[in-house]
Order: C-alpha cells, then sequence, then structure tokens
C-alpha cells in the first residue's frame, strides 16, 4: 500500500517540480531578453542598468545603516553599508538620466564634482571597475542573500562596462572603447596653462 502512495508522491513532486522549472526558465529567458535589449540601446541602456543598481545599492546600504545596533555589535558591518549607501548614491549621479541631469542644476553640479574629481569614472572601464567593488562588498555582507544577488548584478554590469571599454560588446551597438554618452571628447588628463 505505501508503494502506490510513494509513486504518487514522486509523480506529483516531478509535475510540481516541472512546471516550477518550466516557470523559472521562462522568467531568465524574458529577464535575459530584456537586459540584452538595454545592453543593445548602446551607452544609454547599459546607463539604466547601472542607474538600478546603483538605486539598489544605496537602498540597502540605507536600510543596513538605519539599524544603529548594527553600529555598537558590527561596526565593519554597519561602516560598510554607509559605504555602500555612498557608492549608490555616487552610481545614481554618474547615472542619471541625460534628461534628469538637464532639469537638475544639483544632480549636474554633482555628476561634473565626480567626474572632475574621480577621474576614472570618466571611461567604461572605470565605472566598470567601480561597479565589480561596489559587487563585492555586497557579496562580502552576507552569505546567499538578497545582498548576494544585488553583488552578482553589479558585477554582471561591471563586467559589461569593461566589456565596453576593450570592444568586446560590438561596435554597431553603439559603443565606442573609452567614450561615454554624455563624455565630451576632451581629454582623460586636461594640462591647462
Amino acid at each position: 500500500m505505501a508503494d502506490p502512495q510513494n509513486a504518487a508522491a514522486v509523480a506529483l513532486a516531478q509535475e510540481v517540480g516541472g512546471q516550477l522549472g518550466g516557470q523559472a526558465l521562462g522568467v531568465l529567458k524574458s529577464s535575459w531578453s530584456m537586459v540584452s535589449a538595454y545592453i543593445q540601446r548602446g551607452p544609454q541602456g547599459m546607463s539604466w542598468l547601472c542607474f538600478v543598481g546603483g538605486m539598489t545599492t544605496f537602498a540597502f546600504g540605507l536600510l543596513g545603516f538605519i539599524d544603529i545596533f548594527e553600529a555598537l555589535f558590527e561596526p565593519l558591518y554597519y561602516l560598510v553599508n554607509f559605504y555602500q549607501m555612498l557608492f549608490g548614491l555616487a552610481t545614481c549621479i554618474l547615472e542619471a538620466p541625460v534628461e534628469w541631469v538637464g532639469a537638475s542644476a544639483q544632480i549636474s553640479q554633482a555628476q561634473k564634482f565626480l567626474l572632475e574629481y574621480a577621474k576614472f569614472l570618466t571611461t567604461f572601464g572605470g565605472r566598470g571597475l567601480f561597479y565589480l567593488f561596489q559587487g563585492s562588498l555586497s557579496i562580502s555582507l552576507t552569505g546567499v542573500s538578497l545582498q548576494f544577488l544585488l553583488g552578482c548584478y553589479m558585477f554582471f554590469v561591471g563586467a559589461l562596462c569593461i566589456a565596453a571599454q576593450y570592444g568586446i560588446i560590438a561596435e554597431d551597438m553603439g559603443f565606442r572603447a573609452g567614450a561615454h554618452s554624455r563624455q565630451q571628447n576632451d581629454s582623460y588628463i586636461r594640462i591647462e596653462s
């Protein structure tokens, strides 16, 4: 009598597992098609992917920073959340949509300040390394969690930026190695006399 019940349970588990696996695969395919659509938009699309990562990093950092007990019992964790909050805000400022930068003098000034005093952020490669660093901070905070997923996302975005820097992403997608859509063709190091 136990064998038919076990067989029915196994069959039900296989059916439910197959359905869940199919749904998960469908979500992954649609997510990848959405991400690849943003990549194909060129620098503006990648900028939007980076902006979303920056907003999420800022939100996670803020949530960790609000927990004041962490400052007492886990000061390093608290400090890393503070850094995440600042780096997420910097990412949002750098990757803000062009319309927002044009409409807000504060965003425009903040963006100019960052690009003036953090020259490495003026290239895709520099930004990619910055996003890899942000991802490593997120991954270092916990095991497998939302922070870990955020870290993986930031690693992915950082790798995309580095690929754009070195021309690994096709030129016909609108990328120019070493250039960013909002950046003029100024030299990396300015010499003023």
